[in-house]
């Protein structure tokens, strides 16, 4: 079923009456997903309680036990996130696309990757969803219009100069980015404004989450091809406050789990890596991460007051070398 299809169906019905949901696509639009899923629980259109349980940030064993059972016929509508981020195998996989639990499910599934994968699934429980790459102008006015969104003529005017300045390509998630905006133009929008909308939701640059996991990896190849492609969309503040967050996290995650306390450094681990509380962890020492985060504070105060001493290169530099 194309996705358009699925908005139309949900509109016309109370709630959705799927077990599973399968989105599925070349590309995994997250914004997009989320504001659907928020926008479905606040309508009362999901058929349980909606949670998050996404599937690549906690064990398996706990995905297997809150899918099983219920607590006092307690059911409820899981998002699983995106299950190829989680390196499933086809039998994990297949149990997914073939559930039938107690609760209601959604994920996805990249397509390509999986296209034999659905020959086998029930479709009786199953709807799978194609999410499409590049959105004609209809279909941007369709989904606005599912969304609720309100849509002066002015607003239809901005969107059709972004929609045109993109070369008439944009997906799902840039169109959730541009959403966001729409509601701070009041007048009729300038150039400016509109070239810098463009700039805004055109931009595909790497993540910083990517950054962050070659970083704590040790990889430094991976992390400076991506360092040299954004370190200059943000200010040095920036970078003071992102890395000081992350070590700050990081130390006591180590801490925690050198004393095999997987509870407590899984509690703190908000913002970090998937990879680092699984394995990366053994990379870095305490004492090391803390002398680092040390060096952050003292750098903070120099930059704040005038400095333009390289302290990001030299800090890149001892962290890798050592």
């Amino acid at each position: 079923m194309k996705l358009l299809d699925f908005l139309d169906e949900i509109k016309n019905n109370e709630n959705i009456n799927f077990r599973t949901i399968c989105f599925t696509g070349e590309n995994y639009y997250i914004l997009f997903l989320s504001r659907l899923l928020s926008f479905l629980q606040n309508q009362n259109k999901l058929p349980a309680q909606y949670r998050n349980l996404i599937i690549d940030s906690l064990e398996k064993r706990e995905i297997q036990s809150n899918l099983a059972q219920t607590f006092l016929g307690q059911k409820y509508f899981y998002w699983l996130g995106d299950c190829m981020q989680a390196k499933l195998v086809q039998k994990e996989i297949d149990l997914l696309l073939n559930y039938t639990g107690p609760h209601f499910i959604a994920f996805y599934l990249d397509k390509e990757k999986s296209a034999s994968i659905f020959k086998s699934s029930d479709k009786n429980n199953l709807n799978i969803i194609e999410l499409s790459d590049n959105l004609d102008l209809d279909s941007i006015i369709n989904i606005l219009n599912f969304f609720e969104i309100k849509l002066t003529n002015k607003k239809i005017a901005l969107i059709k100069q972004v929609f045109l300045n993109l070369d008439n390509n944009i997906n799902l998630d840039q169109l959730s980015i541009l959403v966001n905006y729409l509601d701070l133009i009041k007048a009729e929008p300038d150039i400016n404004i509109i070239n810098y909308l463009t700039l805004l939701i055109g931009k595909n640059s790497p993540s910083l989450n990517l950054l962050a996991k070659y970083f704590f990896e040790k990889n430094a190849k991976e992390f400076f091809n991506i360092w040299v492609q954004i370190n200059k969309d943000y200010p040095d503040v920036f970078w003071l406050s992102f890395w000081s967050e992350k070590l700050y996290r990081a130390y006591f995650v180590v801490k925690y789990l050198n004393n095999n306390n997987f509870a407590k450094a899984k509690s703190v681990s908000f913002g970090l890596p998937y990879n680092f509380i699984k394995s990366d962890w053994k990379k870095n020492s305490i004492n090391q991460l803390s002398s680092y985060h040390d060096f952050l504070y003292t750098n903070d105060y120099k930059i704040k007051t005038g400095s333009q001493f390289c302290f990001l290169d030299y800090f890149y530099l001892n962290y890798f070398i050592n």
